[in-house]
């Protein structure tokens, strides 16, 4: 096996930088040990069987998204008491 130079070590190394970058960041080291829920928008609209836009506008207005380096995860919760918050208003505080 020939011997590889400094050149392509260094590329290679470059190259495997970059292809972490594609993957992201580990969100599960960002949220490890948080007692709430955390889901992306599309795990979000699963969840509530929604459309993806209407869960989106839906965390926006109950203000659950958390930004995380250029991912955005919905903190659950705040949606459950945005949620519950508006059926009492509706409901005229029963």
């Amino acid at each position: 096996m020939p011997k590889r130079t400094k050149e392509e070590i260094a590329a290679e190394k470059e190259k495997e930088k970059l292809r972490a970058l594609r993957r992201g960041p580990d969100l599960d080291r960002f949220l490890e040990g948080k007692k709430r829920t955390f889901v992306s928008y599309a795990e979000g609209a699963r969840i509530y069987s929604m459309n993806y836009y209407s869960f989106v506008t839906l965390a926006k207005a109950a203000k659950a998204n958390i930004r995380i380096k250029k991912n955005v995860v919905i903190d659950l919760d705040a949606i459950e008491e945005y949620l519950e918050k508006q059926c009492m208003e509706e409901n005229g505080g029963i």
